[in-house]
């Protein structure tokens, strides 16, 4: 008959052992989860689940302390709207009119009356988009790896209704329109006339093209942290549904002076809602160099559209729930600022970009040429300083100016003639004289314009010129005759770059102020230079 004290000695070495200890935590944790699990089924709707699961994703740091730690639902209040924005009657704008007064000038405005026949005024109520889009997946947000979080319209509408983050989320989808579902909300609107222009049509067929497009659908307190719009562009806002709040501070603003500082963070150190609560309150208290920075606010109404420059810094609030519609574009206006941006960024993009220009638009190539040898098309001294905290990054080539490789007035006009004296002989002998000098000197600075032209043609070649086979082996071997036409080359391409600099494509205009259009006040700009910094 076999035993069983080796089988009651192994049990009572289990339970006083580390294992047992370890065994039991393990499932008890898997126990308590499989409670919560249920009663989370039991108490919570599928729309509270899904927005739960999002949130844990995008801010995992307040899976603990929640999204409503600071209960600012109920506690926080926008200070009183300080209108100072210069509105406009978009009905009666022409494109001429909006480039001279806002565009080229870069004057934030808010336009009324271009939204009146957008079909989209009366499909997109929340009620007809939760009945036609309910099933359709909208981007909401990323997470900190860069991963895109979709989430069904129907459980966002479900979570606006009674929410109270302290910052909600958003639906913020610069991929609308792609899929066979949410096609027709193209079809709900049109782009303005004034904003029709636009370059960045150009890459609309191309997988890796630019998202410049989005719509934008959240409830109060969701909005927009400062910031500047990307790669130089311009952009349009046209509110759809609710109310919004804009802020907009001058380019010459520094980073430090317009971004929330880092001990009044908290727990949203990136959110609107913080800035709004921090920064904006010190704008409203007057502990702001208005003078010098000027800020310009207004609260957009239903149907109206809000113009956005580039370099401007702005940030947005949503006093109520909210649908819009926004879009960055590219004029003829910006495009000098916009291909280097782009081609630094995007290469590769930026050479499909030039071959679209040169195919659709070579009217326009000398304004990219000007560009990448960072010939200003403008008055620097009335613009924002280039190398400001909001300008755009700068090319790796360097700025050439324009006087560098002018002819000055003497030797323009051949002002080397002494005063007559003597008799014909010697006036001759000293006219051939001075003929000689005054050619040897045209030739030095022949020479000299032509050795800086191929310098700027060797730092355009690699982006502006295809390469080829055929240009490697040329470039191999020389002639008598090679050396001919490349003199004749160079003096054309002097001749060319010589007409870059003294006839840009777009006129020089200074940098307008919002007072000039019938604001309150004065967009000064700082003779010092700020801070530089990229953003």
């Amino acid at each position: 008959m076999q035993t069983t004290a080796p089988v009651v000695s192994n049990f009572w070495q289990y339970f006083t052992s580390y294992t047992f200890v370890s065994d039991l935590s393990e499932a008890s944790q898997s126990f308590k989860e499989s409670i919560i699990s249920g009663l989370q089924r039991m108490y919570y709707t599928k729309s509270e689940r899904r927005v739960s699961e999002i949130q844990d994703r995008l801010r995992p740091d307040l899976e603990k302390i929640g999204w409503d730690a600071m209960n600012l639902a109920k506690n926080f209040k926008l200070p009183a709207l300080q209108e100072d924005m210069a509105r406009v009657d978009g009905l009666t704008l022409s494109l001429k009119d909006f480039r001279q007064k806002y565009e080229v000038p870069r004057v934030p405005c808010v336009i009324a009356g271009l939204t009146e026949r957008w079909k989209a005024r009366k499909n997109w109520t929340f009620e007809k988009f939760l009945r036609n889009y309910s099933n359709e997946y909208f981007k909401c947000g990323e997470t900190p790896e860069g991963c895109s979080l979709y989430i069904r319209y129907k459980y966002f509408a479900e979570y606006m209704v009674d929410e109270d983050d302290d910052s909600p989320l958003c639906i913020n989808d610069e991929t609308f329109g792609e899929e066979e579902g949410t096609k027709t909300l193209l079809r709900d609107y049109e782009v303005p006339e004034i904003f029709q222009e636009d370059l960045f049509d150009l890459l609309r067929t191309e997988t890796n093209s630019l998202p410049n497009r989005k719509i934008i659908i959240g409830p109060a307190r969701a909005g927009t942290n400062v910031n500047v719009t990307a790669l130089g562009a311009s952009a349009w806002h046209a509110l759809i549904q609710g109310h919004k709040r804009w802020v907009f501070i001058h380019p010459d603003a520094p980073r430090e002076f317009v971004q929330t500082p880092m001990a009044e963070g908290g727990i949203y150190p990136k959110e609107s809602i913080t800035w709004f609560s921090s920064v904006y309150r010190r704008i409203h208290r007057g502990d702001w160099p208005a003078l010098r920075y000027p800020v310009y606010e207004c609260r957009q109404k239903p149907g109206e559209i809000v113009f956005v420059p580039n370099g401007w810094w702005h940030a947005t609030i949503n006093e109520d729930d909210t649908i819009a519609i926004a879009q960055n574009f590219c004029s003829p206006v910006t495009l000098s600022v916009v291909y280097p941006s782009i081609r630094k960024k995007k290469p590769a993009l930026a050479k499909v970009f030039l071959e679209r220009i040169n195919e659709k638009h070579p009217e326009l190539l000398l304004t990219v040429y000007q560009s990448l040898l960072n010939l200003k098309t403008v008055d620097s001294s009335k613009l924002p300083d280039r190398d400001s905290d909001v300008s755009f990054e700068n090319d790796d080539i360097s700025y050439v100016t324009s006087g560098s490789t002018d002819i000055s007035e003497d030797e323009e006009s051949g002002d080397f003639d002494d005063e007559e004296h003597g008799d014909e002989n010697s006036e001759d002998e000293q006219s051939s004289e001075e003929e000689e000098s005054s050619s040897s000197d045209d030739e030095e600075v022949t020479d000299q314009k032509s050795r800086q032209t191929v310098n700027k043609k060797a730092l355009l070649e690699e982006e502006i010129l295809p390469s080829s086979d055929e240009s490697d082996e040329s470039s191999e071997s020389y002639s008598d005759d090679d050396d001919e036409e490349e003199e004749d080359s160079e003096e054309n391409e002097s001749s060319f770059f010589s007409d870059i600099r003294k006839e840009p494509t777009s006129d020089p205009s200074s940098f307008r102020t919002a007072a000039e259009c019938g604001v309150k006040r004065r967009a000064t700009v700082s003779s010092s230079k700020s801070t530089a910094y990229h953003p």
